[in-house]
Formats: structure tokens, sequence, C-alpha cells
């Protein structure tokens, strides 16, 4: 592991500094350095720099006992907007956020099944975002960074997505087609590191360092926090625990292979699992996911003899995948998140908070704690908003990350050098306002 210099020191100062003020929205200098561990010294000078940016602003004054009244910090909403982009198997949603991470607006259109074209895809984006930006004449020049997120395993410092199987593509190029949708400097990555940011920020990352966010819906992902940061691997594609075998010569997978987890615990899975139950049940015919998954949870809980029995194997599958997850990493914290957990039912929840312990090793199950979380697509969003602010602020000079894309990834060769980001503007920093 390389030494981390000076620079680097800052940086991780920086993020942790602004994550305590988006977590805590109004906060002191003497918070931040209590929440942080951050010198007073450091943290005055950290907080001084977003300020002069604009990024954070005065928010006030307390009365101190005595002394001179303390200044409170919170994000800037008027320093500008950001767009996050979440490009799903089903569907295509683009939220307008602030710079306090407010979510503004919102528009969404769903894909017909089967494979899309980066092109067909970027037209759904130009769509929404043409239609938000429309309600919002007095953003027009203030809109500072956009983040999209796209299906499979994306490379951002190529901007290409290496492998989405539910969609056949392979070392896709993305940059031409989103530069020409979305008129704002542009970051890509998937939705798994969406998610895991999201949770970093405003989730569990503010209670444990070591953690991890599974993802369930129409794929499976799990994002691997260690030490505070993301773990992205060396081509961003840490995490793809949805392509690890859970049975060997199990059921055949869109990634080639066979008995992933994705099979036996992701929407076409579930499926899967009801049809060998009782392959003539009438929810079969229902193709859409989230209404598959919906309608499934609302048979559950009317005693559907098949549906439970479904979510009962279910919640087995997921157990064991996780157990391996936590017998691997030894994590603090497991997550569940995805839109799947809006409408899981109890005996899933109950299923795998019943068998885990018994899906891992006595040392890690002993101390872990496993939550699930209902936030229908929101993690997505908000991840993908915050990674347009990182980017924003590296732009300006101001870089906080929450994880590093890994140097071996940026070193694409002679011919290669399109990044993951789109700046169609000279000037990244925006009028403060």
């Amino acid at each position: 592991m390389a030494t981390k210099t000076s620079k680097d020191i800052r940086n991780e100062s920086r993020f942790m500094v602004l994550r305590t003020v988006y977590a805590r929205h109004t906060v002191t200098r003497a918070q931040i350095s209590a929440e942080t561990g951050l010198s007073p010294a450091t943290v005055t000078t950290l907080v001084g720099e977003l300020v002069e940016e604009g990024v954070l602003r005065e928010a006030g004054q307390i009365s101190s006992q005595g002394g001179r009244p303390t200044a409170t910090f919170q994000a800037n909403p008027s320093r500008g907007a950001l767009l996050a982009v979440d490009v799903a198997e089903t569907y295509v949603r683009v939220d307008l956020f602030d710079i306090s991470l407010a979510r503004l607006d919102q528009e969404r259109v769903d894909l017909d099944p089967g494979a899309q074209s980066i092109e067909t895809v970027a037209e759904h984006i130009r769509g929404c975002t043409d239609a938000l930006l429309g309600r919002r004449p007095e953003l027009a020049g203030h809109v500072l960074g956009a983040g999209v997120s796209l299906p499979g395993q994306v490379d951002p410092v190529r901007g290409i997505d290496v492998f989405a199987p539910n969609w056949g593509w392979h070392e896709v190029p993305l940059m031409e087609a989103l530069e020409r949708a979305v008129p704002v400097p542009v970051r890509i990555d998937n939705p798994l590191m969406a998610l895991a940011t999201g949770e970093l920020w405003f989730g569990a990352g503010r209670r444990f360092r070591q953690f991890v966010a599974v993802n369930l819906g129409t794929g499976v992902g799990a994002g691997i926090i260690i030490d505070g940061q993301l773990l992205r691997g060396r081509g961003n594609s840490a995490g793809e625990w949805g392509h690890t075998t859970l049975i060997w010569n199990g059921r055949a997978c869109p990634c080639g292979r066979s008995g992933c987890v994705e099979t036996y615990i992701g929407a076409e899975g579930i499926r899967t699992t009801l049809s060998e139950i009782a392959p003539e049940h009438e929810l079969l015919t229902v193709t859409h996911h989230r209404d598959f998954i919906e309608r499934l949870m609302r048979a559950e809980a009317t005693c559907d003899a098949a549906a439970q029995e479904a979510l009962l194997r279910t919640g087995d599958y997921l157990s064991a995948a996780i157990g391996n997850l936590v017998n691997l990493l030894d994590p603090e914290h497991v997550s569940v998140l995805g839109w799947i957990t809006r409408y899981a039912g109890t005996e899933l929840h109950d299923r795998v908070r019943e068998r885990i312990a018994q899906e891992c090793l006595p040392g890690p199950s002993s101390t872990l704690s496993i939550e699930f979380t209902d936030a229908d697509g929101e993690g997505v969003s908000l991840g993908m908003a915050v990674l347009a602010l990182e980017g924003f602020l590296e732009r300006v000079g101001l870089p906080s990350p929450s994880s590093a894309l890994s140097p071996a990834a940026a070193s694409t060769g002679p011919g290669t050098a399109r990044t993951g980001w789109a700046v169609p503007h000279a000037d990244a920093s925006l009028p403060r306002r």
C-alpha cells in the first residue's frame, strides 16, 4: 500500500469535515473537531477554505457562557445545483439537488424490457434533464456537475461500461453520448458505488468504519467500506458479490457463469425460485420486476403458501451469501439496501436475522449488526449527487474524496486518454452566490 502524502491526509480530512457538516446540517467548528478527531486548527483552516469557495456558509452564532459567540456552519444551497442520474435496467431517473443535497425536483421514465444502447439511454437522460431545468430557469449557468450511474462494471477513468450482462454491453464507450445529453461536467459510476457512497456519507458510515452495503435489485452487489473509505479495487469492480458462486453448477447467469448469487436473490432469481415451487403461479406472468416483487410480498402477507416458501428460500440464500461476506471481511455492520428492500416483507427480514448466525463463524457473528433500509432507489441518486459534489470540489482545487480511483486503472496506454469526466465548460468554478 502506498504511503499517504500530506496532500492525501488533507484531502481525507476535508472529506471528514464535509461529511460531518452534511450529516449534522448545522454545526460548530468544535463539534466537527469532536466528531472527526481533527485538531481545532485543522478544522478552522478547512472550514475557511470551504467558506471561501462558497460551499459552506456561516449559519449564525450561538452564545457561549460568558465568552465570544460561537459561529455555526452549514452547506450553502445558493452555491449551485447538482444533477444525479440513476440508469437502471428498468428506468432512467434524474434528480436535481441543491449543493446542500436537498432534492429540488425529479424526472423519471420507464424503459422497455430488453437491451438498451447508450444512445437511447442518453436521449432519455437528455429529455429528463431538459424537463427539470426547464422548470428551474433560475439555475441556468449554476448547475455545477452531474453524477451518472449506469449498470454493470463501469470504469470512470476510461469512460466506458466494461460489462453490463443484462444489456449485453462489453467495453461500451459512454462519455460522448453523455456529453451531448448533459451540458455540465459529468462523473460516471455504477449503482453499487453510488449506494455505498450515500451510505458512507449519511448512513452506516456515521457509526461504523468497517461495513458492507448490500444492494438488492434487478442485480445485486456489495459496497465494501474499509477504515472509512470505499474500496474500489484495481478496475473499479470491487464488490461484484452478485457474481460470486453461491451454488456449484447452479442456475445460469447472464454473466456467462452459473450458480451466481444474483441468480438466487436478484429479482429474476426470486422469480425462478417461485417457479420451482409453483410452476403455474399467476405471478410468474408479471414481467415488470418491481410489480412482480411488490405483488409477491402482498401475496406473502395474505398467507399465499408458495409466496411464503419462495421468500423463506430467498432468505436462506441471502443469509448464506451475506455469511460469506462476513466471514471474508469481518465487518462491524451490514446494511441491506436497494429497491427490493422497500417491498421486502417480514418473512425475508426475519429469515435473514434468524439464520445469519448459522452462516457466520462465531467470532464475526457475535458482534455483527445487520439492518434493512427502505430507500427505494433514493440511495443511488443521493450517492451520485455526492459524487458530483466531490467532482466539483476537485475541479475547484478542494478535493474531498470518499474513495480513490486506482492509479492502475488510469494507465490506459496510448490513444486511450479519455477519462470519465466530461468538462464542456472551461470555467468549472461558477459564480458564488
